[in-house]
């Protein structure tokens, strides 16, 4: 019989063994939630997790513990364990399109609303993401969307003022996906996007505006708009309640045919919406 060991210090311990057990259980449990795996939001009976991950009443007690702690899932005595319905959506980065775009395709949900619009000199790291000389005029735009008429995420786009001035002519429709904007200003449709994620906790000024506690987790985007000649065009930071959100994308070797078809289920299909066996909560 095979004993687990670590790689580092060798063979671990039966409390260890049972740790690392509850610990996958519940990372696989909670994706499978998150895959929108128990669409009615009713987890099964703790026989039937049992029985599906092969443990102990002791290790699904433990996990069930753990997802509750988390916000994941509330178990009501007499009545059972729900999922907790947090308007979870699925973004997928593997397109030129914000949220807002990705998720009214399927329903009207996410809705954007301008805080504050404004023009002054680029500092020296936004003139040189956008490329554009230091000091050159730029249009900040501070934005808060909102999922379900709650907020969302906040974000700061900035816009060379020789490009975009219409923006703050009145009546103009600043409402809306940064996407929209550039293709109506431009007339014509974006480029690429350069998309970098990262993760922080919430102060109190992004506590406040979206409704969380200092060090709620927030996921972080850096982004760059191009257009389709490659001039950049915005360059925004966002910060969005991480339990809000599913990035996803579909990665590849260099080897593998870009049409190459899929086979079996996934998580997501390539629109960003979750395949038939996975829909959105």
């Amino acid at each position: 019989m095979l004993h687990p060991t670590n790689p580092i210090s060798g063979p671990i311990s039966i409390d260890q063994q049972k740790s690392r057990i509850v610990q996958w259980v519940c990372d696989v449990l909670r994706a499978e939630l998150n895959s929108g795996a128990y669409p009615n939001n009713v987890l099964p009976s703790e026989d039937a997790l049992i029985a599906k991950y092969s443990v102990t009443r002791g290790t699904i007690r433990r996990v069930l513990t753990m997802l509750r702690e988390q916000g994941v899932i509330e178990r009501v005595r007499g009545a059972g364990t729900f999922v907790m319905s947090r308007g979870l959506v699925v973004h997928d980065i593997g397109q030129s399109r914000d949220i807002a775009q990705d998720v009214n395709a399927q329903a009207p949900r996410v809705s954007i609303m301008a805080t504050h619009v404004s023009s002054r000199p680029a500092i020296e790291f936004i003139a040189r993401s956008l490329g554009i000389e230091t000091g050159a005029e730029v249009i900040i735009v501070e934005s808060i969307t909102s999922l379900d008429g709650f907020p969302l995420s906040l974000r700061s786009a900035f816009m060379p003022a020789s490009v975009f001035a219409e923006i703050l002519l009145p009546g103009f429709d600043i409402d809306r996906s940064p996407y929209e904007i550039i293709n109506d200003v431009l007339r014509e449709p974006v480029g690429a996007t350069e998309l970098h994620i990262s993760a922080s906790i919430a102060d109190s000024t992004a506590g406040e505006s979206l409704g969380i506690p200092v060090g709620f987790p927030l996921l972080d985007t850096a982004r760059v708009i191009r257009n389709l000649d490659g001039l950049a065009v915005e360059y925004s930071v966002s910060h969005c309640r991480g339990d809000r959100v599913i990035f996803s994308t579909l990665m590849q070797t260099a080897d593998a045919a870009p049409s190459a078809h899929l086979h079996g289920d996934t998580l997501f299909n390539r629109s960003g919406r979750r395949s038939p066996t996975a829909a959105v909560r």
